[in-house]
C-alpha cells in the first residue's frame, strides 16, 4: 500500500508540477492578451457552470471509488446515471440562461452560459472513467488525460482563440475543448462497460452509488459555495473588473495548493478507502500526511509573502499591481488552505460524507459572511475575510477528523510544529535577500536569488532537524523497497 500510494504521489505530483507550469503560461499569456473586466465576465460565467456540473455528476465518481467491492453493474449503472443527469442539467441550463445570465452580473443575452451547457453532458460521460482510474490507482494514466486535456484543449484553444480578438469567448471555448478531450481519452484508456444490465441489478447498484453519491453531492454543495461565495459577493458588490483583479490573486493562491494538496487527495482518497476499517492505520497515514504537507507549504507560504510583487509583475505585467497585497493575504493562510483537502480526503474515504456535508455549508456560510463584511474595503478587505474563513474550516474538519483516534489534534499539530524551525530559516534569509536585490536587480533576479537562498535555508534546517522526521523518511525507504517475493 505504502509502495503504490507513493508511486502515485510521485506521478500526481508530476502530472501537478506539469499543470501548474501550463497555468503559469496561462497566466502569463491570457493576462497580457484578455483585461481584467473580460477575465471577470468569464469567472462569473465559469461559477454558475460549476455549481452545474458538481450537481449533475451526484458525486458518482468518488462513490466508484470509495465502494469496498464494484461490479460490472455498478459501472454501466453509473454511466447511465451520470450521463442522464448531465444531459438534464445542460437542458435546463441552457433554457434559463436568461434568468441566470443577470444573477452573476452578465448581460440577459450572453452565450456563454449556454455554449457552456455542452460541459455539463462532457462532464457526465467522463466522470465514471475518471473514478475508475483513480480508484485503480492509475496515476500515470490520469496524468495523462489531465496534462493533454489542459495543455491542447484549453489553453491551446484559448490562447489562440484569444490572440484572434474573441475575449471572454476564449476562455469559455476553452473549457468545452478541455471537458472533451477528457472525457474521449478517459474512456478510451478505461473502455468500461456502459449498456445497462437486468432493471433488479440497476436498483441495487443505483442505491448503493446514489447513498454515497447523493450525500457527497451535498458536502460538495457546501464546499462550491464556499469556493466561489467569494467571487459571488466581489462580482456583486463591487464589479466584474474587480472580480478579475481578486481571481487573478486566487488563483496564484491556488497554484501552490493545489501542487500539494490536490496531489495529495488523489492518492490519499483512494488509499485510505481500501483500509478505511483500520483506524490505527488511517491516523498514522493522517498525521504522516499533515506532517509533509506543512513541510512543503510552510516554506512556499514564506516565499510566496516575500515576492508577491515581483510574482504578480512577473507573470501579469505592470497593469496588475492590485494584486499584490491579496496575494501578500492569502499567502499567510497557504497551509490551513491545502491542509482541509487531507480531512476531506480522510472523510470520504471513511463514508463520513454527511458530517464532512454540513461543515461544508458552514465554511460556504462563513465565506459567505466574512467576504461581504470584508468588501466594505475592497479586494483586500475580500482577502482577509476569506482567509478567516478558511482557517476556521480547516480547524473544523481537524477536529473531525480527530473523530478517528483519541489525541489525533495534538499529533497532528505537533506534527505541524516540527516544520516551524523550517518555515523559520525560510523566512530568516528570504527576506534581507529580497530587501538588498529589490531596486539593483531586475525583478526575475530578484525571484531567483531569493527563492534559491530561501530553499537553501530550508534543506539545511532540514537536514539539522532530520531526526524530527524520522517516520516521513521511514515511510519514503518503505516506498523505494522491492515488494517480497511470494512466500517470503
Amino acid at each position: 500500500m505504502t509502495r503504490s500510494a507513493v508511486r502515485g504521489l510521485s506521478w500526481s505530483l508530476l502530472g501537478a508540477l506539469g499543470q501548474a507550469l501550463l497555468q503559469l503560461v496561462s497566466i502569463v499569456v491570457l493576462s497580457r492578451l484578455l483585461s481584467a473586466e473580460e477575465f471577470g465576465t468569464a469567472v462569473a460565467a465559469t461559477v454558475v457552470m460549476g455549481l452545474a456540473v458538481m450537481l449533475g455528476q451526484l458525486g458518482i465518481g468518488p462513490a466508484l471509488v470509495q465502494a469496498r467491492s464494484l461490479s460490472g453493474a455498478d459501472v454501466a449503472t453509473a454511466f447511465c446515471v451520470a450521463t442522464a443527469l448531465g444531459v438534464v442539467l445542460a437542458a435546463g441550463l441552457f433554457f434559463s440562461a436568461p434568468l441566470v445570465n443577470p444573477l452573476v452580473g452578465l448581460p440577459a443575452d450572453s452565450p456563454f452560459l449556454r455554449l457552456l451547457s455542452v460541459v455539463l453532458v462532457l462532464g457526465g460521460l467522463g466522470s465514471v472513467s475518471l473514478g475508475l482510474l483513480q480508484r485503480n490507482l492509475r496515476f500515470r494514466a490520469l496524468v495523462l488525460v489531465e496534462l493533454s486535456s489542459y495543455g491542447i484543449g484549453y489553453l491551446g484553444t484559448t490562447v489562440v482563440l484569444a490572440s484572434a480578438g474573441a475575449g471572454a469567448a476564449a476562455l469559455v471555448w476553452g473549457q468545452v475543448a478541455q471537458a472533451l478531450m477528457t472525457a474521449v481519452g478517459a474512456y478510451a484508456l478505461v473502455r468500461h462497460q456502459v449498456r445497462l444490465p437486468p432493471w433488479a441489478a440497476v436498483v441495487r447498484s443505483a442505491r448503493r452509488v446514489l447513498g454515497f453519491g447523493s450525500a457527497y453531492s451535498l458536502s460538495q454543495l457546501g464546499n462550491w459555495i464556499g469556493l466561489n461565495g467569494d467571487n459571488l459577493v466581489v462580482t456583486s458588490t463591487l464589479g466584474p473588473a474587480a472580480l478579475g483583479v481578486y481571481s487573478r490573486a486566487y488563483q496564484l493562491l491556488v497554484q501552490p495548493a493545489n501542487l500539494i494538496g490536490t496531489v495529495a487527495d488523489k492518492v490519499l482518497f483512494p488509499s485510505l478507502s481500501r483500509i478505511q476499517d483500520d483506524r490505527d492505520r488511517l491516523a498514522r497515514a493522517y498525521v504522516l500526511a499533515g506532517s509533509l504537507v506543512a513541510l512543503l507549504t510552510l516554506p512556499v507560504s514564506v516565499l510566496l509573502l516575500v515576492l508577491a510583487p515581483e510574482v504578480v509583475a512577473i507573470l501579469l505585467g505592470p497593469g496588475w499591481t492590485a494584486v499584490v497585497l491579496p496575494l501578500q493575504v492569502f499567502a499567510v493562510v497557504l497551509l490551513p488552505r491545502t491542509a482541509y483537502k487531507i480531512s476531506g480526503s480522510l472523510t470520504r474515504a471513511t463514508g463520513a460524507v454527511l458530517g464532512g456535508a454540513w461543515r461544508q455549508w458552514l465554511y460556504a456560510a462563513e465565506v459567505t459572511l466574512g467576504c461581504a463584511v470584508g468588501s466594505a474595503w475592497g479586494i483586500t478587505g475580500v482577502a482577509v475575510g476569506a482567509s478567516v474563513a478558511i482557517v476556521a474550516h480547516f480547524v473544523t474538519m481537524l477536529v473531525f477528523s480527530a473523530r478517528i483516534s483519541r489525541g489525533l489534534v495534538g499529533r497532528v499539530l505537533r506534527s505541524y510544529a516540527r516544520s516551524l524551525p523550517v518555515a523559520a530559516a525560510t523566512a530568516a534569509v528570504s527576506w534581507p535577500v529580497a530587501a538588498a536585490l529589490r531596486g539593483a536587480a531586475p525583478d526575475l533576479v530578484v525571484v531567483l536569488g531569493t527563492a534559491g537562498s530561501g530553499v537553501l535555508a530550508a534543506a539545511a534546517a532540514l537536514f539539522a532537524s532530520r531526526r524530527l522526521f524520522r517516520d516521513e523518511l521511514t515511510v519514503l525507504a518503505a516506498a523505494r523497497s522491492r515488494p517480497a517475493p511470494p512466500g517470503g
